[in-house]
């Protein structure tokens, strides 16, 4: 974990997040149809899926008092070509630290990290009912794209899934500017900025 005593921030995710990473998820995979994944991963996978994500896409934790109480993370969203300016989306913040903002937060991170990388469109997949990430979503601009009806089964029913989707502003010309850029390759005063201006977000949700 890292050295920074107290208060509250957005920062990059570190291998050393793994396992709080994983107590945060693990809850939603066994007791709700927020995820479709079933089976909890080990501890090494998480780590390894950070890695694997971080070659190219921003993964934000949100520390409170040292402790690691929520993450968000863009990845892709499918493996042709034509879609790498595109990236799917995932937030999850723990039980105890719902309706403080934080999932606000760490959004506000990482869109203009994320269009500083070169990406033009994202993406949320949200399994219906969720009002509270319908909501959020609407709050940075998403809006309804599709309703996969009984798209996954899980919990012992069929579960309808919303896609929303949200086009940054002022995004790159790709005959330009070219593909997305890994994020230790873009101006890290943009990314330092980005994760700033959330932190300062959190005020109170201690």
């Amino acid at each position: 974990m890292p050295n920074d005593k107290g208060g509250s921030k957005i920062r990059i995710a570190e291998l050393g997040d793994a396992q709080a990473i994983l107590d945060i998820y693990a809850p939603y995979i066994e007791q709700t149809a927020i995820t479709f994944t079933s089976t909890v991963p080990e501890m090494e996978d998480v780590a390894r899926t950070m890695l694997d994500i971080k070659k190219r896409y921003p993964y934000l934790v949100c520390c409170i008092n040292d402790a690691v109480v929520g993450f968000a993370y863009a990845y892709w969203m499918r493996p042709h070509d034509a879609y790498r300016w595109n990236a799917e989306l995932a937030v999850y913040i723990s039980p105890d630290y719902h309706g403080r903002g934080i999932a606000t937060a760490l959004y506000t991170a990482l869109f203009p990290i994320l269009k500083a990388q070169g990406f033009c469109n994202v993406y949320a997949v949200i399994t219906l009912p969720n009002e509270a990430s319908v909501a959020l979503h609407q709050h940075f601009g998403f809006t309804e794209s599709c309703v996969q009806r009984e798209a996954g089964y899980k919990l012992g029913a069929w579960r309808d899934v919303l896609w929303m989707e949200y086009r940054i502003p002022g995004s790159v010309d790709p005959e330009v500017h070219g593909v997305p850029l890994p994020l230790c390759d873009i101006n890290q005063n943009e990314v330092e900025t980005a994760l700033a201006v959330a932190s300062a977000l959190l005020k109170g949700a201690q």
